[in-house]
């Protein structure tokens, strides 16, 4: 596939080889040291420029880096050596040979819980964590397989992907009160699919962006054309979930916020969303210093509700100062 970046005023893209492997990231220009440090770490199948509703803002306050995790974006695929330890420590190992000094790790989904693994393992290393709706101990094994509409959502992605438009158009959505499946909206998914064949046709080989749609959509159909299915298949068979979540919370020193988005059970399919209320509670019982901030939003908050999560990261970073 032809690798090409996304840029954006004020940020430039570099690479970093750790343990073997190219990490590509962003970093705020002119770099900022005398400010907080702040790094970034989207969730499954996004990339670093899915901030991008933030990044501007959040520059005028820190130094900011964005990483693709391994797997997304122009960062090197490891098929075979996924899980949330390899990528932690990834992250540590940015931390320590690029950042350089203690920063704040914000991250959206499975980021989060890469923040959560890297500040149980290098406290030195992170001076706060800023999990924006991770899936907080629904991602442990075996619940995955057996509490998680989301298990079932990554055998759609497997068995799909790299087919972007079958993807889309045999994609089903869970609904509340309802327990069949709704589909994803048949003109919609008439329409995305074949504007994904034209421009496949038009560029073959090179990441699928269509600038019309939606910022949210569009930035999905990208992550999903230039990411490594098998990161997903780790999520799917276990592999991924090497880590003991009650454990790592446990061993947080720094400050953390905890951000809630929408979920609720379905009566068949189990937790739709990536915590419920028990995961909360379970976490304030662990870390009774924990801070939780509970939104009525989708999953992406940094995307839903860009104030408010720059709103919340600022907190977090007013308290790790005191």
């Amino acid at each position: 596939m032809t690798r090409t970046s996304f840029p954006l005023a004020g940020y430039r893209e570099k690479d970093v080889v750790i343990d073997g492997v190219t990490l590509h990231y962003a970093e705020s220009d002119p770099p900022r040291p005398e400010l907080p440090a702040v790094v970034l770490i989207p969730g499954q199948s996004m990339m670093w420029h899915g901030y991008r509703k933030v990044l501007p803002s959040l520059a005028e306050d820190f130094h900011v880096f964005a990483v693709d995790v391994r797997g997304h974006g122009l960062s090197q695929h490891t098929p075979g050596d996924y899980s949330f330890s390899r990528c932690g420590r990834d992250l540590v190992e940015f931390l320590r040979s690029v950042v350089g000094r203690p920063a704040i790790c914000s991250g959206n989904s499975s980021g989060g819980i890469i923040a959560l693994w890297a500040a149980a393992h290098a406290p030195e290393l992170v001076a706060g964590v800023h999990a924006e709706d991770p899936p907080l101990f629904s991602t442990e094994w075996p619940r995955l397989k057996d509490d998680t509409w989301v298990h079932g959502f990554f055998k759609h992605t497997v068995d799909t992907l790299p087919d972007l438009a079958r993807y889309f158009s045999e994609l089903r959505i869970p609904s509340r009160g309802k327990v069949r499946l709704m589909s994803f909206p048949r003109p919609l998914a008439w329409l995305l699919g074949g504007a994904i064949r034209r421009r496949q046709a038009k560029h073959p080989g090179a990441p699928v962006d269509i600038a019309w749609l939606p910022l949210a959509v569009r930035l999905f159909v990208r992550g999903l054309s230039e990411y490594d299915v098998d990161f997903t298949r780790a999520c799917f068979d276990g592999r991924m979930c090497d880590m003991d979540q009650h454990a790592d919370l446990a061993r947080v020193r720094c400050p953390m916020t905890l951000m809630k988005a929408h979920s609720f059970r379905h009566p068949e399919l189990g937790l739709v969303g990536a915590m419920d209320d028990a995961d909360v509670a379970e976490a304030q019982r662990i870390k009774p210093e924990l801070v939780v901030e509970r939104w009525p939003k989708p999953h992406v908050i940094h995307i839903a509700a860009p104030r408010q999560w720059l709103g919340s990261l600022r907190a977090l970073a007013a308290r790790c100062q005191r």
